[in-house]
């Protein structure tokens, strides 16, 4: 972190070519209300070359291939809205007021030396030389001096502060895109979070944009939309999910501390080694994905403020706390361990107390699947009653870590066997804490459930064998 407090930038000049902000004023040409006193009325499309200097800087624009340049902005980090707005106000200049000047001197408004000065070159030719004075106290607005005209005029302090403008003020604070699309959850795609809170990589999927594999997986969960895969594969708790992803979205720096860095010095600040870290692709709005990968680092002990660098940017900015600093892995993940829809599953297989149940499920006729137990059939209303308790297994919330594979037979185990070529789901039940059993889902355990769940199946596997209903509260 010291590193990052010491390092200085060296001076970049990278001329930036804001080519859709010229294809912008042509098509959407901004119009102000008139005033009393015209100094200039032309459309910014017609400025060829703008100058402004003063103490904190100098600002310098000029047109090329039918775009505009701004020294020393990249083009990629432009606030192209603020640029607009800023040629817009270098082309149409209307004073407020002109001022008694009698018996007073040019530098009792500040005007001589001037505050700013402003230098506009329009594409005839022609030039406004405009020199900006101190503020008027009581209204806010400002002194100022056409070159070449003896009148001292009042422009409105708004006008004014584009002509205080330094270059930095152009470069955009959003870190990533604001969100156009309805939801982050339809924006983010394949988010993985790394570092921070969290023991071990977590990866957010969603289904629908997701290759043969993800979407395999996903049948584990129904309709699920999104899974997570951390240790093992769950499906997204929707709301949670869209907590930690939306500050992804229109993220927005505090302040800019650095920018036109290099790959080299984005490492040396140590972005190399982040605190946190965030992948993801960002399809918002658009055909095409963008990739980033944030990397922040603490900027104040506290926490509460962090320094964000989106890799390969340049750009280094100060965040506030944003709400994924302090996600917690297991609420990220909904409570059932599978609940797969009837219509993806051919058959389950229960192993308990010695005994083998298997079922298999002949989906022939869709609108009437038929189900059977060791070769017989049952009936399928008890059926669906037994497939709704095997899938309401579910955790208690409490998060257990990653518990080790005991050496013993599980006291039962369900395997899920699907169509189209999916691969089984397999919860094996142990015994765990007081009255608990630890569910290892695929091999991975981080959760426990009431051991009334083993109690009510076996009451269950027991009763539909005989044809009698049997109750599927645990």
């Amino acid at each position: 972190m010291k590193k990052l407090l010491r390092i200085l930038l060296a001076e970049v000049i990278v001329v930036a070519v804001l080519a859709v902000a010229l294809v912008v004023l042509i098509l959407n040409p901004v119009k102000s209300e008139a005033e009393s006193y015209v100094l200039s009325s032309r459309n910014a499309t017609e400025i060829a070359a703008v100058h402004v200097e003063h103490e904190a800087g100098a600002i310098d624009v000029k047109t090329q291939e039918g775009g505009f340049l701004v020294e020393g902005v990249p083009a990629e980090l432009m606030d192209v809205e603020l640029f607009i707005e800023f040629l817009t106000a270098c082309s149409e200049v209307n004073a407020l007021q002109k001022v008694d000047a009698k018996g007073k001197d040019l530098v009792d408004f500040g005007l001589s030396p001037c505050q700013a000065w402003v230098l506009v070159t329009y594409t005839d030719g022609e030039e406004l030389s405009l020199e900006l004075g101190n503020v008027e106290p009581l209204s806010g607005n400002y002194y100022c001096a056409v070159e070449g005209e003896k009148d001292i005029y009042l422009i409105s302090g708004e006008t004014a502060a584009f002509y205080q403008m330094v270059k930095e003020d152009f470069i955009s604070f959003y870190v990533t895109p604001e969100l156009t699309v309805s939801s982050a959850l339809s924006a983010v795609r394949d988010v993985t979070f790394s570092g921070g809170p969290l023991a071990e990589p977590v990866t957010i999927e969603s289904v629908g944009d997701g290759d043969e594999e993800v979407r395999q997986l996903a049948r584990s969960f129904g309709a699920a939309t999104h899974i997570v895969r951390g240790n093992g594969v769950y499906e997204l708790d929707q709301s949670y999910g869209l907590e930690m992803l939306t500050p992804l979205c229109g993220m927005q720096g505090a302040s800019i501390v650095y920018y036109a860095l290099t790959a080299a010095q984005e490492d040396e600040l140590g972005f190399a080694d982040p605190y946190m870290q965030v992948e993801f692709d960002y399809k918002n709005g658009t055909e095409v994905a963008e990739h980033f990968v944030l990397r922040f680092l603490p900027a104040v002990e506290d926490g509460t403020f962090f320094y964000v660098n989106a890799a390969g940017s340049g750009m280094v900015y100060v965040i506030e706390r944003p709400a994924f600093m302090d996600m917690v892995y297991e609420k990220l993940l909904l409570r059932w361990f599978v609940s797969p829809l009837l219509m993806d599953v051919e058959g389950i297989t229960v192993e308990s107390g010695g005994k083998t149940y298997d079922f298999t499920v002949d989906h022939t006729d869709a609108k009437n699947p038929v189900a059977a137990l060791n070769g017989e059939t049952v009936d399928i209303a008890l059926f669906r009653s037994l497939f709704q308790l095997f899938n309401s297994a579910a955790s208690d919330g409490e998060y257990l870590n990653v518990q080790p594979v005991p050496s013993a037979a599980p006291m039962m185990k369900i395997t899920y066997h699907y169509t189209e070529g999916k691969a089984d789901d397999v919860l094996a039940l142990y015994a765990g804490g007081t009255r608990r059993v630890n569910v290892y889902v695929n091999g991975v355990c981080e959760f426990a459930m009431k051991d009334a769940y083993v109690t009510r199946v076996n009451q269950a596997l027991s009763a539909i064998q005989k044809g009698e209903s049997f109750d599927i509260n645990w």
